[in-house]
């Protein structure tokens, strides 16, 4: 049963990322990162690293993705599509899809090629509560500063928006 739920959490996850990608609206790119990053938390929670899953969800999609959401709502530059530009002289799309079959392929033997055990050391293994205690004893200030300079990032996206606005011309959107 884990196999069958690996295989459809990775489906998923690649194809949200395919999806994210291709997009052509912002919104929708955004959402397939979320969506991609809570196929992420689930691998975690076949792990059985439950908190890894809960910190993916809560950092990842909670605070980047919604972020990000916020940002496109708020700029809202050609009315959030994506511009298309004139590609450089690169090798086109067939060579991304080459390139991303080959990486496939790389990947693919190397989960199949490396050993595997059975499970991870004694020195590996931490409990839920010891890794809580750890975070709020030992790296308490360090997660504060941290807080601190996610708002002041926000705090200052806004301002920049703001200036942005008021900067424009009436005649314009």
């Amino acid at each position: 049963m884990p196999d069958i739920m690996f295989l459809a959490l990775s489906a998923l996850i690649v194809a949200s990322a395919v999806f994210a990608l291709e997009a052509k609206e912002l919104i929708y790119g955004a959402i397939g990162l979320g969506i991609s990053l809570i196929g992420v938390a689930g691998l975690f929670i076949l792990l059985g690293a439950e908190y890894l899953a809960m910190f993916q969800i809560a950092v990842y999609v909670g605070a980047v993705v919604v972020l990000i959401l916020f940002t496109i709502m708020l700029v809202r530059r050609e009315s959030g599509r994506i511009v298309e530009e004139e590609e450089p002289a690169s090798f086109g799309r067939a060579g991304t899809y080459v390139a991303a079959l080959v990486a496939l392929a790389v990947g693919g033997a190397v989960i199949l090629l490396a050993p595997i055990s059975p499970a991870a050391p004694e020195f590996y293994r931490v409990q839920l509560q010891e890794l809580g205690r750890s975070l709020a004893s030992s790296y308490a200030v360090a997660l504060v500063i941290l807080g601190l300079v996610i708002g002041a990032t926000v705090v200052g996206g806004l301002t920049l928006v703001k200036i942005e606005r008021e900067e424009k011309p009436s005649g314009t959107t």
